[in-house]
């Protein structure tokens, strides 16, 4: 189905803010029409939510055909036995995991957009979440995928080739469906750990990080601690779990449990609305190992840039304001000086594609051309 001409501009941003310009945005209901309208593109965007921060949904020059994937929602195959369930790339996060409730089963990687995230998104993203310190990047619980190429033929992709496709942020192909792995649903608790300095942020973190029963570490800077009405010095949530049958309940001593609890996890997912709200929109996801953690802040407090982030696995979003963001290739020289990744979680896309490094080009680039030979998916983005 094509959307009219009047409603297309809607499609050429995403959560970014780059604005781009489409040729043309096609809604496909099912794989059949996916396969169509590849076949009869030159270039070809693959839209999930639009909450990408990266540009990667964008399209450039007028060129390219924006496929938005809402319309396939469908969720199929439910295996209790096996833990699996097939999806369409459509499906929301937060509706697949209604679905699932009922069986006492989720999806366990958890975006602070999982509202609005779709799964084929988080699968081209690799999408990590705040509870990755216990279960990692979205590809750890993916069977496999089922994709379109660029003549229109569908592949189903296992395991050994999953990584062609997941965290290539869609210039490999397009993915249509997707054989889940899921967990069970736990009971959680969460306390909220007030810190003096940036030291002992690092000695709590690895304290925590040897509790099994530990699922989420986020922190809060100051200066956000101090708007959210926190209190005064940094913060961290940790959260626990323990399995929903476990009488001896979640292993954190006078942790929130039901509705505060979900106040206090509400909080995390509220931080970056509330801080592009006071003008600092450009987020970014360096990646860095907890022992060059002091080093990266101490950087960005000394020219007051807002950081909040998943400490607890070494993702951190500082947040820029317009006249800050001239300091980003400053950090992004940084990160690499100690070792860390320019993106821990958003992708490449456009903004960050002068920061990947030669070797890594070279790579994405083989990849492209071998999946990708006529060159039709997400041209401009990432390589």
């Amino acid at each position: 189905m094509k959307l009219n001409k009047n409603l297309i501009k809607i499609y050429e941003s995403d959560a970014s803010r780059l604005k781009g310009n489409a040729k043309e945005v096609v809604h496909p209901r099912n794989v059949a029409e996916v396969r169509g309208a590849v076949a009869n593109s030159a270039r070809v965007v693959v839209r999930g939510a639009g909450t990408g921060l990266a540009g990667g949904a964008v399209p450039q020059n007028g060129m390219d055909v924006v496929l938005d994937m809402s319309k396939m929602d469908g969720i199929h195959g439910f295996d209790k036995e096996r833990n699996t369930v097939e999806v369409e790339a459509g499906v929301i996060l937060d509706e697949l995991q209604g679905y699932l409730a009922r069986f006492g089963l989720e999806f366990p990687v958890n975006p602070s957009s999982h509202a609005v995230a779709t799964i084929g998104g988080m699968i081209a993203t690799d999408a990590v979440g705040s509870r990755a310190i216990k279960y990692g990047k979205t590809s750890n619980w993916v069977k496999w995928v089922e994709i379109v190429d660029g003549y229109g033929e569908v592949h189903k992709k296992g395991i050994t080739e999953l990584s062609d496709y997941s965290g290539m942020e869609g210039i490999t192909g397009v993915i249509v469906r997707a054989c889940l792995k899921l967990a069970p649903r736990k009971d959680r608790s969460a306390t909220l750990v007030k810190v003096e300095s940036l030291e002992d942020v690092v000695s709590v973190v690895r304290e925590l990080k040897r509790n099994s029963a530990v699922s989420m570490i986020e922190f809060f800077d100051k200066g956000i601690s101090k708007e959210l009405e926190l209190g005064e010095g940094y913060h961290l949530i940790v959260e626990y779990e323990s399995p929903r049958d476990d009488p001896a309940g979640p292993d954190g001593a006078g942790a929130l449990t039901g509705k505060e609890y979900e106040d206090l996890i509400k909080l995390r997912d509220r931080v970056y609305p509330f801080v592009a709200g006071e003008g600092y929109t450009r987020i970014e996801d360096p990646k860095i190992m907890i022992d060059r953690f002091v080093k990266l802040m101490t950087w960005l407090e000394a020219r007051k840039i807002p950081v909040f982030g998943h400490v607890g696995v070494g993702i951190l979003h500082p947040c820029f304001n317009h006249d800050q963001e001239k300091l980003v290739p400053e950090m992004m020289a940084l990160v690499k000086r100690l070792g860390g990744q320019v993106s821990g979680e958003h992708g490449i896309g456009v903004l960050k594609k002068g920061f990947v490094e030669i070797n890594d080009q070279k790579i994405l680039r083989n990849v492209k051309k071998r999946t990708d030979p006529l060159n039709k998916f997400n041209v401009g983005k990432v390589v």
